[in-house]
């Protein structure tokens, strides 16, 4: 099987001779020796074995930064995953910059959450305490009872001689009821502390569930966006199984590799090398290297490792390929940038010299008018309402006034939404209103309560405080014991009137955060409601975007949550937006003189190339030549110019600009 290369690098060569000669050359020796090589071992030669004839092998590859980093797409609990807010490929991107999400609804669920673990806190608040009540209840009975046994013990002490025998037997029994009634107050007392101890584990374990809950929900959403690492530029990738570039919208599985940012580092150079040619190659060879973007220049590398297992490339066909290292000598003066394709030979002979270019006329390209100033238009973010209809647009190409209707979406789901909100929140405002009057009337009671509690102690206090010898004995231990009793009691009432206010608080708490995480929900469908009536914040031009299908939206489109139908671009900041194969790549710089000519409208007019991209990557989807992006400014303001408009531009050639170019990019 022979290896398969880059359209844009079989271009190139065949535009070669002396390169076009040394393919042919080694195609043909690679068909000659092709039943060699199926028989060879497809696995490197171990130390101490015999190597394999050396034959011509063909390698292609690209130069990549060492400091890339891999967009992976994040992991989720399901797949396949759609790609959203994925970045232009050629975008520059700074460290921290988002780069690309995945769809999950992870990050609607956050303030339901939320409400949801205050609401939890708070009725586990209330419950703990209303039990804490009880308790006191159950504390007070056990007081009650002690203080009945105490007095029961007064009279059972009396001797049998000196009341009636009928007295004598009540008494006894009241004795015995009352050590009974004591144990089973005591008991029941262990049980309700039991039960508030339980309730609050319950509740602890309850509380902490949902921060769980919370906590992986936000985890989730921050794994749900990929920030670029460092500087660079965005570079698209394939999908493994289907050959397609990964773009917006698109389908991928977790741990896919959508796409790298390309940093500005140190460059090396990845090959990729038929799994048959792979006996021929061992780390530590020498390696001819040239580029397409840079006629007439060659280095040597070195391999400097080889994967130990092949891989499938399916934007390349069925074949397997193995991962080839390459690394470039220090100091080779070649103003490379990452995306370039590099066409690899073995022993090419002689290292890092610059052969002369040949002469090439001015590259024409193709590129679109474009504006620095374009505003997405798209449908409101609108909780679980996912999906829109487009109800009514503008026309295309229609200047638009600051302050007119730009475009209206509906949704009937926010309107059935809006409706069930409005009417849980009366519900919940009526239901919060009576529970606010019921526990003003229970705040009163609790203090009618403990003002009681407080008069019966002071009255035992009285009463005990009567001289000794006035009363009888056992009248007087009575009185001490009810003292005693009263003075408990009114130190529990107090106790217990804190604890019921803090339930009742609690309970408030709880309605109003469902009362407020109501109010929140329905602004936020009142907002969403309004704002699907788009307006134009400025004056502009109005183009209209294409679906993934690469159809234009119209009236009554279904259109996804997120997603743009057109854009309202500034006709005051037009540039053009082109591309340059990587061929031609060389024979342009920034502040390049360009003629441009705008198809079916007899316009030409004067533009200067203002910057280049700072990556090589696919031109699109169904196209995989290698190109560069480079921008372009009109001299004057145009008239009549309309962005999304094709234009085709001719470069000024210019030897003395090409060469301040290329000793710029050597600097830098």
């Amino acid at each position: 099987m022979k290896p398969r290369l880059k359209r844009s690098t079989v271009a190139v060569l065949c535009a070669v001779p002396l390169l076009a000669a040394g393919i042919a050359a080694a195609v043909s020796s690679a068909g000659a020796s092709h039943t060699a090589a199926a028989a060879a071992p497809s696995t490197p030669h171990a130390a101490g074995a015999q190597a394999p004839a050396r034959r011509p092998v063909l390698l292609t590859g690209e130069v990549e930064a060492l400091d890339t980093q891999t967009i992976v797409v994040p992991p989720s609990n399901s797949s396949p995953l759609v790609l959203r807010n994925f970045v232009a490929e050629g975008t520059q991107v700074k460290a921290g910059d988002l780069v690309l999400r995945i769809e999950t609804g992870g990050a609607a669920n956050i303030d339901r959450l939320k409400t949801e673990l205050e609401r939890t806190a708070a009725r586990v608040e209330r419950d703990t305490a209303n039990l804490e009540a009880g308790a006191i209840d159950t504390e007070k009975a056990l007081i009650t009872a002690e203080a009945a046994l105490a007095k029961a013990k007064v009279d059972a002490a009396l001797p049998k001689l000196q009341i009636t025998a009928l007295n004598y037997d009540r008494n006894q029994a009241e004795l015995d009821r009352a050590t009974r009634d004591l144990a089973i107050k005591r008991e029941a007392r262990d049980n309700y502390r039991q039960s508030v101890s339980r309730r609050r584990e319950d509740g602890a374990l309850e509380v902490k569930k949902l921060q769980i809950n919370l906590a992986f929900q936000i985890a989730q959403l921050k794994q749900a966006e990929v920030r670029a690492a460092r500087d660079g530029v965005v570079v698209h990738g394939y999908s493994p199984w289907k050959g397609e570039r990964f773009e917006e919208g698109s389908s991928a599985w977790p741990g896919n590799a959508a796409g790298v940012v390309q940093g500005d580092g140190q460059m090396a150079v990845t090959a990729w090398v038929l799994e048959a040619d792979r006996p021929y190659l061992t780390e530590g060879d020498a390696l001819g290297l040239r580029f397409d973007a840079l006629p007439g220049a060659a280095l040597t590398g070195k391999i400097l490792g080889i994967t130990s297992a092949p891989e499938a490339r399916a934007s390349w066909g069925s074949g397997r390929y193995f991962r080839v290292r390459i690394g470039l000598p220090e100091g080779h003066g070649l103003p490379l940038v990452a995306g370039m394709s590099v066409f690899a030979e073995p022993h090419a002979g002689a290292g890092a010299a610059r052969r002369p270019a040949a002469a090439a006329e001015a590259p024409s390209i193709e590129g679109e008018i474009a504006s620095r100033q374009a505003l997405p238009v798209s449908p409101p973010s609108i909780p679980y309402v996912w999906q829109y209809k487009l109800a009514s647009i503008a026309p295309e190409g229609a200047m638009v006034e600051a302050g007119q209707t730009i475009a209206q979406f509906e949704s009937g789901e926010v309107t059935t939404q809006l409706m069930q909100q409005q009417g849980q929140l009366r519900e919940k405002q009526r239901a919060l209103e009576k529970m606010l009057l019921d526990q003003a009337e229970a705040d009163r009671a609790g203090e009618l309560a403990v003002a009681e509690a407080q008069s019966n102690a002071e009255k035992a206090e009285r009463k005990a405080t009567q001289p000794k010898e006035l009363i009888r004995r056992v009248d007087y231990d009575k009185l001490v014991i009810e003292r005693t009793e009263k003075t408990a009691l009114a130190k529990l009432a107090v106790t217990q009137r804190a604890v019921q206010i803090r339930a009742r608080r609690a309970e408030r708490t709880g309605l109003q955060a469902e009362v407020a995480d109501i109010q929140q929900q329905l602004a936020a469908l009142t907002r969403g409601q309004a704002a699907m009536t788009v307006v134009a914040p400025r004056k502009g031009l109005l183009m209209y975007r294409t679906t993934f299908s690469g159809e234009k939206v119209t009236v009554g489109s279904q259109v996804w949550m997120g997603l743009s139908v057109a854009t309202l671009a500034d006709p005051g900041q037009l540039y053009i937006n082109a591309t340059i194969p990587e061929a031609q790549a060389s024979l342009v710089h920034v502040g390049q003189k360009a003629r441009v000519t705008v198809p079916g409208a007899n316009q030409a007019l004067n533009a200067h190339v203002v910057a280049l991209g700072r990556a090589f990557h696919g031109k699109s989807t169904a196209q995989s030549t290698i190109v560069r992006n480079l921008e372009l400014q009109f001299d004057d303001n145009p008239q009549g110019l309309k962005p999304g408009a094709a234009v085709q531009a001719v470069l000024v050639a210019d030897a003395a600009g090409a060469d301040d170019k290329r000793s710029k990019e050597r600097k830098q």
